[in-house]
């Protein structure tokens, strides 16, 4: 298709993101407002691999420590439809503290995945490490990771939609107080999207696999303040800009786990 004329912009502004975090940095403290108690939010860091033959790896902050929940996504290329074990990309998770992760969502987006796992906190977050693989290797195309940590947190549901062109949004009831997660992958398009009222960017990889690759986008958004959802009907997805080709939402919703 057509270059996009913002493509070198696109680029750049990869490679400075990817340098920066590619070693896991804190997303920072709660946003002001967040409801004390609820969901307890306490941290987020996040990882990017270039590259799908590297591995996306965190460490965990003591800003994590006093946690309950922990959730993972992780977003990356594969093969494409009709490719050779185009079903079979998945990522693998190593926790160097044996946290006991469940996968809660495999999702496939025109041969792109999105991951989502969950696991219960153990008391050894601070200081460990967890990385991302994907166990097809392109190498010519990245994955991305985050790992959120709740001081009273509970898995409640995902809710997913693929489409092809328009605006990438995603209808979903959620229940009151609950932090809403939105993963998003566009299989030809890698312009950073701009999430609809109420939800922020936290982790956002453009990539470009080159002449025979494709221009994907890997961006997690996520609820702010966390927890503030009082019920009920909730828009998800993007506002900008149209997407370009094939693309996946999942959202994934956590609820006060008393």
């Amino acid at each position: 298709m057509p270059e996009h004329p913002s493509r070198l912009l696109v680029l750049v502004a990869a490679v400075a993101l990817a340098t920066v975090v590619v070693a896991g940095c804190a997303a920072g403290p709660p946003a002001a407002g967040s409801p004390v108690g609820a969901v307890g939010f306490l941290d987020a860091v996040i990882a990017q691999s270039p590259l799908e033959d590297g591995l996306a790896l965190v460490t965990l902050p003591a800003s994590m420590s006093g946690s309950n929940l922990l959730v993972a996504v992780a977003m990356g290329d594969g093969p494409g439809p009709g490719e050779v074990n185009a079903e079979a990309q998945h990522t693998h998770l190593i926790d160097s503290a044996g946290h006991l992760w469940n996968q809660r969502e495999h999702h496939i987006v025109f041969g792109s995945i999105i991951d989502v796992y969950t696991a219960p906190a153990n008391g050894r977050e601070q200081g460990s490490t967890l990385s991302s693989e994907l166990i097809i290797k392109g190498g010519d195309e990245g994955h991305c990771l985050t790992v959120l940590a709740y001081r009273n947190g509970r898995f409640h549901s995902t809710t997913s939609r693929n489409g092809n062109f328009g605006i990438p949004q995603l209808v979903q009831d959620a229940p009151a107080g609950a932090d809403v997660l939105t993963a998003f992958g566009d299989g030809r398009e890698n312009t950073p999207a701009t999430p609809v009222t109420g939800f922020r960017p936290l982790n956002i990889l453009p990539v470009d696999g080159g002449p025979r690759g494709d221009r994907d986008l890997y961006q997690l958004n996520r609820l702010d303040p966390p927890g503030s959802w009082p019920g009920g009907g909730m828009l998800t997805g993007n506002l900008a800009p149209q997407a370009s080709g094939y693309w996946g939402l999942v959202n994934i919703n956590i609820t006060p786990a008393s």
